[in-house]
């Protein structure tokens, strides 16, 4: 079987990525080789390939946050899978791949329930929404929570953890057809431009927000006492794919600089994530893993927005970046 990778040689439009051949590597001791059967497509991917994403390697890399597929081999050390077991994994760069070898701490079993699909959407969604909300904000029941990316991969799943948790929960679009699906998923919804004009909307104890930006300052306005906001992102920076430095300069100077004087007078809190980070330090790569297992308990269902063939990643990183997607976009290399 021939194998392909998808690399990012210059900074650009969709269309600078292209498939390359790859040549698998045997796992060593303690890793795991996967054949691959998808690689989720996440912002961060749009704005490394943009150029805009300083925890990059130095190119040519292979972008790729997470894969699901089927054990090819292991390492004499690997005792967890075997090989034919369908696996979720978190690559930290090396996805977009048709085959990956990687550390055994960063492979676990497909979820009951589950298919190849659905699992490849899940790992940076999960990590992320459970840092989040569960271990940043402490959400519990009875909280108001808000998700301003309702209808993204991690949107989705914070709606549905939250609301397993017992909170109330409201999410956000800059999309008027997109408010049924997140009703569908159990939360109220409001378009951006509907929330900030009803002032009666206040009061939050959790605040995810993911635009960065401008966007901070009133939303954080609308946390009650005590309230949490965890920002994710600056997606405010960056619109319909194009290399702007103007816009990501924009969105970086009008990101508020907050005092801790300021935050006395509010009684709130508030929380930066790069969730990819935190998955460098082994400690915390272990712990989101074992998590992994609640999954199930929470009865959670990744949506699969859109899949595209590998080979049509150009297509599948325009889909993302022009806001064309609810929940995750997957390549396909099986």
């Amino acid at each position: 079987m021939n194998h392909q990778d998808i690399r990012i040689e210059k900074f650009g439009a969709a269309s600078t990525l292209h498939l390359h051949e790859l040549a698998p590597r045997a796992p060593g001791e303690d890793e795991v080789a996967i054949d691959v059967a998808y690689s989720g497509v996440n912002f961060a991917d749009i704005q490394m390939r943009l150029g805009f994403y300083p925890d990059a390697p130095k190119r040519p890399f292979v972008p790729g946050y997470e894969v699901s597929g089927t054990v090819q081999a292991v390492g004499k050390g690997v005792a967890d899978v075997r090989p034919g077991d369908r696996v979720i994994a978190g690559t930290y760069f090396g996805g977009y791949a048709s085959h990956v070898t990687i550390p055994s701490r960063q492979v676990f079993k497909l979820p009951t329930g589950i298919d190849l699909a659905a699992g490849a959407a899940l790992p940076v969604n999960y990590f992320t929404a459970q840092l989040a909300l569960f271990e940043m904000a402490r959400v519990r029941a009875g909280d108001r929570v808000l998700v301003e990316c309702a209808t993204g991969g991690v949107g989705v799943l914070a709606i549905q953890m939250a609301r397993h948790a017992g909170a109330e929960v409201t999410g956000l679009t800059t999309s008027p057809h997109k408010k049924p699906f997140i009703e569908g998923l159990g939360a109220k919804a409001y378009t951006v431009e509907e929330f900030r004009a009803d002032d009666k909307l206040h009061g939050y104890d959790f605040i995810l927000n993911a635009s960065g930006g401008a966007q901070i300052n009133w939303q954080r306005a609308r946390l009650g006492i005590t309230g949490r906001m965890v920002c994710i992102g600056i997606t405010s920076g960056v619109k319909d794919g194009k290399r702007n430095f103007l816009r990501i300069a924009l969105a970086a100077l009008r990101t508020p600089r907050i005092g801790v004087l300021k935050l006395f007078d509010a009684n709130t809190g508030i929380y930066a994530l790069n969730a990819l980070n935190v998955l460098r330090d082994p400690t915390w790569m272990e712990r989101l893993t074992k998590a992994i297992s609640n999954v199930e308990a929470m009865g959670l269902v990744p949506h699969v927005g859109k899949v595209f063939p590998a080979s049509d990643v150009s297509s599948a990183h325009m889909f993302l970046e022009t806001k064309q997607a609810t929940g995750k976009v997957l390549l396909q290399w099986s």
